[in-house]
């Protein structure tokens, strides 16, 4: 059952992020199935339970929109946040309040909303929620690979939600956060 569920959710997941862009932008395939290939192998690998297995997908659908236009569209927030607050009943996390309180900062700080998509701040609300102090790591992770690609490709801006994405996923592996002592 977590096999179906695990290969069928981020395909899902695939299909509704291109059928929100259908008019807007033209799909790169060969952005979408890396994606939905990773998510796949790290939930059958690292054994995610169901509502992290749908919290990862409607992600994924937010990681889709922003590669493709620059946009996170509501939708992908709407269906993280009943997984995200399932998944803090679990954990309990109140580091979630830190961005929390960042929200309204946000929307007071015109200077701050031109350098920071709003949809970043939900998403990390969102991990912090679901997942507690790896919220942290996430955002060390996804920074590393964000200026590495920046670097790489040569590029002054990036759009951030795919490598908030991989970050996540690359959080949940012990190994690599003992290797760095965390």
């Amino acid at each position: 059952m977590q096999i179906a569920a695990s290969t069928l959710f981020p395909l899902f997941a695939c299909l509704i992020g291109t059928r929100i862009l259908r008019n807007k932008v033209k799909i790169r395939i060969q952005l979408l199935l890396p994606f939905a290939l990773i998510l796949t192998v790290s939930s059958i690998c690292f054994s995610f339970s169901a509502a992290e297995i749908l919290f990862y997908s409607a992600f994924l659908v937010g990681v889709i929109t922003d590669a493709h236009s620059g946009e996170v569209y509501d939708y992908s927030l709407y269906a993280m946040a009943p997984s995200a607050l399932y998944l803090f009943y679990g954990t309990r996390s109140y580091i979630a309040a830190i961005f929390m309180f960042l929200i309204p900062f946000y929307k007071g700080n015109k200077k701050l909303q031109f350098y920071f998509g709003e949809g970043d701040l939900w998403i990390l609300l969102f991990i912090s929620m679901a997942y507690g102090r790896n919220v942290f790591y996430t955002l060390f992770y996804a920074s590393c690979l964000g200026l590495l690609f920046s670097f790489v490709r040569k590029k002054k801006e990036v759009y951030f939600l795919p490598f908030l994405f991989l970050g996540l996923l690359i959080s949940q592996v012990d190994k690599i956060n003992n290797i760095f002592g965390i």
